[in-house]
């Protein structure tokens, strides 16, 4: 992007400190990201390596020009949830219960898949409360296993577990076997994300079971899959190969490409813990492949993408590595993805640190900013703040390593510790010792 001399382009950052934090404001707030550009002169100049997205570039023409397209995109998504409403009412009206909570259930998903989680939860617990009227328990069922599912992607682990285990009870109770699955896998996600391992493998094992005689293939191969990943995260390498393997199996038979991606990311962070390089960089190369083949899903992508950008670090690849993080930026910002963002700064930050570069700290910076201005999982944030401690202990500043350490404790703390508690608190022992 050149720019006529004595008209530079606003720094995203500036643009951003003059738009008010307001919910009607959330849709301009993502089309000035998605119209930010790195300037020539600014990418090819000493500060090219350290551009984030607060130090890109926006034009007030470039934004006026977008307006109009996005003023349409929040037409049309405010219509379909008014549709959506309507449709909830006249189920109402006609006295239909389980109606009512399916169109109030899909302007939940409505708002879930723009990322307005903070709303979909509203129309969820409103589905809720609808729900528990019924004598039918299979909406109630359904509504808690989203409200479950929900509370993961927020970092609300607790809540999760109880929309999980409520769901659980209440399909247990009323024979439905697909909804004992799904709340069973629910609950074992809730253990995992918080490092409780015993628990997580007792409820996939439960669901696994459930799967089996119910002779449901594409639940067999999703908790296949997480059993392989609950393996990983305890070390049983062997566990992982196996699961993996009859996970892929299931997958390939339903013809399941974004599963297949996603068993495949999982095979090369396998490969790149075995230190089995080459063989995780065909993995994460056939898991795009697959991506490529089905709808494109940019979440995904960039997980790959970021794992691959890992692994290429650990084998000094760094110019590859940050290759592949530009990559998974340049997508997260296109598709209004900024809490992905957070992850890409802070493996950047790790790079730096990699490389003893200490002007890696804008990053680290810009995550962190990320992290007050968007609906954050406490778990992520706390991340950030564990790999920036990690980055300055590096470069020898213990006091400020100290510092984000003991901030990434407190926040692990505050969200049930589990594993990545245990890593800070040993890394806060090995300073101190």
């Amino acid at each position: 992007m050149s720019e006529l001399p004595g008209r530079p382009a606003v720094r995203v950052e500036q643009a951003l400190r003059i738009l008010p934090e307001l919910e009607v404001l959330a849709p301009l707030r993502a089309v000035l990201m998605a119209a930010a550009r790195a300037d020539d002169l600014a990418q090819w100049g000493p500060s090219g390596p350290y551009l984030t997205l607060g130090k890109r570039g926006v034009r007030p023409e470039d934004l006026r020009s977008e307006i109009p397209k996005a003023i349409q995109r929040v037409a049309t998504h405010l219509g379909a949830l008014y549709e959506h409403y309507i449709e909830a009412l006249e189920a109402r009206q006609s006295r239909d219960g389980v109606a009512t909570v399916k169109a109030l259930l899909r302007a939940g998903e409505r708002e879930e898949a723009v990322e307005r989680l903070a709303q979909a939860r509203a129309w969820y617990e409103v589905a809720l409360t609808v729900s528990e009227e019924l004598q039918d328990r299979r909406p109630e069922i359904e509504t808690l296993r989203v409200l479950g599912h929900l509370g993961l992607r927020q970092g609300r682990y607790s809540v999760a577990a109880r929309a999980f285990q409520r769901s659980f009870v209440l399909a247990e109770a009323e024979f439905d076997q697909a909804g004992a699955i799904a709340a069973c896998q629910g609950l074992g996600e809730a253990d995992l994300t918080q490092g409780e391992w015993r628990g997580a493998r007792a409820w996939f094992a439960r669901g696994l079971r459930l799967a089996e005689a119910a002779d449901d293939d594409a639940s067999i191969g999703s908790i296949e899959h997480q059993i392989a990943v609950l393996a990983l995260r305890e070390g049983d390498l062997s566990g992982v190969e196996d699961h993996l393997a009859r996970a892929y199996s299931r997958f390939e038979k339903l013809g399941n490409t974004t599963h297949l991606a996603e068993a495949m990311n999982t095979r090369g962070v396998l490969e790149t813990t075995l230190n089995r390089f080459g063989r995780a960089a065909s993995a994460y190369r056939e898991a795009l492949a697959w991506l490529r083949k089905g709808e494109a899903n940019p979440a995904v992508e960039i997980s790959i993408r970021l794992n691959l950008a890992d692994m290429y670090l650990r084998t000094e690849r760094v110019l590859e590595a940050e290759e592949e993080i530009r990559r998974a930026e340049e997508l997260a910002i296109g598709e209004n993805l900024p809490r992905r963002l957070i992850e890409i700064y802070s493996l950047m930050g790790k790079l730096r640190g990699h490389q003893s570069d200490e002007t890696g700290f804008v990053f680290f910076e810009q995550a962190v900013e990320l992290c007050r201005t968007m609906d954050c999982p406490p778990a992520l944030e706390g991340e950030v703040y564990y790999g920036y401690g990690l980055f300055r202990g590096q470069l020898g500043n213990r006091e400020e390593a100290r510092a984000y350490l003991e901030r990434a404790r407190e926040i692990f703390e505050s969200v049930g510790g589990g594993s990545e508690l245990a890593r800070v608190r040993e890394e806060l022992k090995r300073m101190s010792a």
